[in-house]
């Protein structure tokens, strides 16, 4: 038989029992259009999650120092760690370490109000060095940002997020307005370009950055800082750099060798690898049951052509008695369950980019299509259909016709 007749008798068979199609085609349809979802989904999260992280530590080829040995949790401020980090550590850092381009100083408090006229907001309160924006990718959208002369003469000078300007100037005229910052005047000097949310979804604009040294002397009244950003002359030889700032720091520190650190030393790029693995093992599990379901699919296929098998043995013994052999009527069945399971995969994938539209709206968030991995799926329907077909067309082969044609 050839291959064109046997479709053409595979599909007349499959009209003539469109419910029993339909249910064959269920399962592979439902697993294929999960697959295809969660492929999609899956990349469209971890490109979001890698440029929400990038979006909030900056650049990846830096160390971030916090004080304390791991022990603080949540974003750190001055009323959540020792006062073990100086400003004297970071000027060492900056002009011992060959391995070292530049360091940016952190000193921030949460919960201060911030005043202009009768408006009122309490966003986080960020005193940071003049090389800010080197660092950590932020963009000024208005202004000027701080200057080293403004560093060094401790002036009171502000940069606003978005979202403190909204509330404080809605009207969006900011620009060399005075606020006061815990009943400290300061002159608002810029204002940052939105940079939207975090990893874990929080707004990153809600913040007002001022010099580090204004901070320290006039605002905080403190001499410690809560975070050093390190960035290195060679991001490939970042173990050795940060062995060589580990040791300074625990010099600095008088830290005995048996004793452990009084700070924390963390490079982005191992955290977002983290990120991208756990993010990579979820998808695994979800593709894994979208995989499952697929297989039932099959399953299902092979249970109802077993019963197709048993329920057409007069059809299968009349094709034999006028000729067909055991091999046409073992092509016929085979090619029954890869069509129904390639319209099944078909329709699965049609409606997986339909479904991957939907979630990426819903999630507000622009649909990604993983093309590659939808000539896998296709590839996977059609192996369905003949792996879980083999045996029920195995069995239609084996019928009896003479007894077929007897019952």
């Amino acid at each position: 038989m050839r291959i064109n007749s046997g479709i053409g008798i595979a599909w007349r068979s499959m009209s003539r029992n469109r419910l029993r199609t339909f249910f064959m085609m269920a399962g592979v349809m439902i697993g294929i259009c999960s697959l295809t979802i969660l492929d999609s989904v899956g990349e469209n999260t971890k490109r979001e999650t890698m440029k929400r992280f990038k979006n909030m530590i900056g650049t990846f080829d830096t160390v971030i120092i916090r004080p304390g040995a791991g022990k603080t949790r949540g974003m750190v401020s001055l009323t959540n760690v020792p006062p073990t980090l100086k400003f004297e550590d970071a000027a060492a850092i900056a002009t011992e370490l060959p391995e070292v381009k530049q360091v940016a100083l952190l000193q921030n408090a949460f919960d201060i109000d911030v005043k202009y006229k009768d408006k009122n907001v309490s966003p986080a309160i960020f005193g940071v060095s003049a090389n800010w924006l080197d660092l950590r990718g932020d963009q000024v959208a208005a202004g000027d940002f701080i200057s080293g002369e403004d560093m060094q003469s401790l002036a009171r000078v502000a940069i606003l997020g978005r979202d403190v300007l909204s509330v404080l100037f809605p009207e969006g005229d900011a620009i060399g307005k005075a606020i006061r910052i815990g009943d400290v005047p300061f002159e608002v000097k810029g204002v940052l370009a939105s940079r939207g949310a975090g990893p874990g979804g929080g707004s990153l604009d809600n913040l007002i950055l001022v010099p580090v040294t204004t901070a320290s002397k006039r605002l905080f009244n403190r001499d410690f800082l809560t975070m050093l950003i390190v960035e290195l002359r060679d991001p490939e030889k970042s173990d050795a750099a940060v062995a060589r700032i580990r040791a300074l720091l625990r010099q600095r520190h008088h830290i005995a060798a048996s004793a452990l650190d009084d700070f924390t030393l963390t490079s982005p790029q191992a955290v977002m690898a983290q990120v991208t693995e756990m993010g990579s093992t979820l998808s695994t599990i979800l593709k894994g049951i979208a995989t499952i379901a697929m297989f039932i699919g099959g399953a299902v296929i092979m249970s109802l052509m077993l019963i197709s098998v048993s329920d057409r043995r007069k059809e299968i013994g009349l094709r034999r008695s006028v000729g067909a052999s055991r091999r046409d009527i073992l092509l016929q069945f085979i090619l029954e369950a890869s069509l129904v399971s390639s319209f099944g995969g078909l329709i699965g994938i049609v409606l997986g980019l339909g479904g991957t539209n939907l979630v990426a709206g819903l999630e507000h968030l622009p649909p990604i299509f993983a093309f590659q991995a939808l000539e896998s799926t296709a590839g996977l329907s059609v192996g369905l259909g003949l792996v879980f077909g083999i045996y029920p067309a195995w069995r239609a082969a084996q019928v009896d016709p003479v007894e077929a044609l007897r019952t």
